[in-house]
């Protein structure tokens, strides 16, 4: 892949697969937890998405890139977390909390590759919503540089003979 995008995408999605792997779907966020039906996603799923993303010329058409990768971390439907729960159903209905600190230690401060910084969390909020379904809204901020459109500048190595040449 050329994209930068596609390749955070594909390294943050194969990172998440390995080290969180309570987490049953990972995907792109083309806004599968916005429907009022029952979402086409397996539960828990983290949908990733890029946001924000700025852009300041350096040089020869090179390029600083930051913004806000975008993980929403998706939950099915729960049991009741009120203090009259009992201890097993309360610690179900809760369990979400310990997959996001989860997903959130094993990205904080990982680089998606040699090219791109570390992630840093910047945010962690709740959508709310009319449906029972949890979405949990986790920003990292990311930088990169982008190489992709600097004039390539070829070199050509001269063609010299060097003649002995002995003065009178």
């Amino acid at each position: 892949m050329n994209s930068p995008f596609a390749n955070v995408f594909l390294a943050l999605q194969a990172y998440i697969q390995a080290n969180v792997p309570a987490i049953k779907y990972i995907d792109q966020d083309l806004g599968q937890l916005k429907s009022g039906t029952r979402p086409p996603v397996s539960w828990p799923c983290v949908l990733i998405d890029f946001e924000d993303f700025c852009f300041e010329n350096m040089s020869s058409n090179v390029q600083t890139a930051s913004g806000v990768v975008v993980l929403r971390l998706g939950f099915a439907p729960h049991s009741n977390s009120s203090q009259a729960t009992p201890t097993p159903y309360l610690q179900q209905a809760i369990s979400y909390y310990d997959l996001e600190w989860a997903l959130h230690k094993a990205i904080q401060g990982w680089a998606p590759g040699a090219d791109y910084g570390h992630l840093v969390r910047i945010s962690a909020t709740t959508q709310k919503r009319s449906d029972s379904y949890r979405v949990r809204e986790l920003r990292y901020s990311l930088a990169f540089e982008d190489y992709s459109t600097k004039p390539v500048q070829d070199f050509v190595t001269p063609n010299l003979a060097i003649m002995e040449h002995i003065l009178p």
